[in-house]
């Protein structure tokens, strides 16, 4: 009898957080009854006793053990590579599932056929709030979680099954194996953070576009890897020095109102954190005083 082939590829990186691991699978497992899926998990050199855990495993797991250290790119492409099934699902090993949280996405995949990504909201159990309702861009190019610190879901959202967005982030997003690889895939020269940003906008370079669906909610502990946020000031560089101009072009003016909401929440959540300039301009744009294309 032939194998049945998975509807589903579940593309994992590792590095160590054995216990967020662990949590991830067991969710993972529990919410995705009746779906035929396969997870390939790609371990960068773990030091903590990942790599033992992830030997125990049969299937439907498949276990690549780097021999040196890669990143986030490099090991989700190569799990992208090794894949079986058409539609390839990104996800972090620091999240949490619960079930009804793949249907969703795989709906939106099927009803979109422009669609790069889909998407899903996102909690951070640190805070307490919400960390991802969709990316938008800033009027200074940065890449921003829509509905940051969010005690709720907005009732414009949640009035809605799927909403576009500039882009969404790679800790959990679907997309088809062709769409992937036609847009080249995630660039390896980013180290841990925007690669997901990039491919979003070769994607979108392409006709793309991208969707949260809004009925989809996971807990996400985010930035718990091991130096996860060591090269975010060089992955920016790289993405404002490739995409700047892009960025403006076709993001900036849409997203200005968004950010600027989100921007203010969190200088009321966290003032400390919050840029006095930046926080004036978003006024500003909210005011309808100020080209967000004008900010510095």
């Amino acid at each position: 009898m032939s194998e049945v082939r998975p509807e589903v590829s579940i593309i994992m990186a590792t590095y160590n957080r054995l216990d967020l691991t662990q949590r991830c699978l067991a969710t993972l497992e529990r919410s995705l009854a009746g779906v035929v899926y396969e997870v390939l998990i790609i371990d960068d050199v773990s030091t903590d006793g990942t790599q033992d855990f992830l030997k125990t495993l049969g299937a439907p797991y498949r276990v690549f053990l780097n021999e040196q250290k890669g990143n986030f790119a490099i090991n989700n492409n190569l799990g992208a590579r090794e894949a079986r099934a058409e539609r390839l699902l990104f996800l972090n090993n620091d999240t949490e599932l619960a079930p009804g949280w793949y249907e969703p996405l795989r709906e939106g995949l099927e009803r979109f056929p422009d669609a790069g990504f889909i998407g899903n909201l996102q909690t951070n159990p640190s805070t307490g709030r919400y960390d991802h309702m969709g990316v938008i861009f800033a009027p200074w190019l940065t890449p921003a979680h829509y509905g940051q610190h969010y005690a709720r879901v907005p009732a414009w959202l949640r009035a809605t099954e799927f909403a576009p967005w500039s882009a969404v982030t790679a800790a959990c997003c679907l997309t088809r194996r062709t769409t992937f690889f036609e847009a080249g895939g995630f660039d390896e020269a980013y180290v841990n953070g925007c690669e997901d940003i990039d491919l979003c906008l070769r994607m979108h370079r392409q006709g793309r576009r991208h969707y949260v669906a809004n009925t989809s909610e996971i807990v996400h502990h985010k930035g718990a890897s091991p130096g996860r946020k060591k090269f975010n000031d060089v992955n920016l560089e790289r993405l404002k020095s490739l995409w700047g101009d892009y960025i403006r072009a076709h993001f900036v003016e849409a997203d200005a109102r968004r950010f600027a909401q989100t921007y203010l929440r969190k200088t009321l959540v966290y003032p400390w954190k919050s840029n006095l300039g930046k926080t004036w301009a978003c006024l500003l744009i909210l005011a309808g005083l100020r080209k967000p294309l004008n900010c510095a």
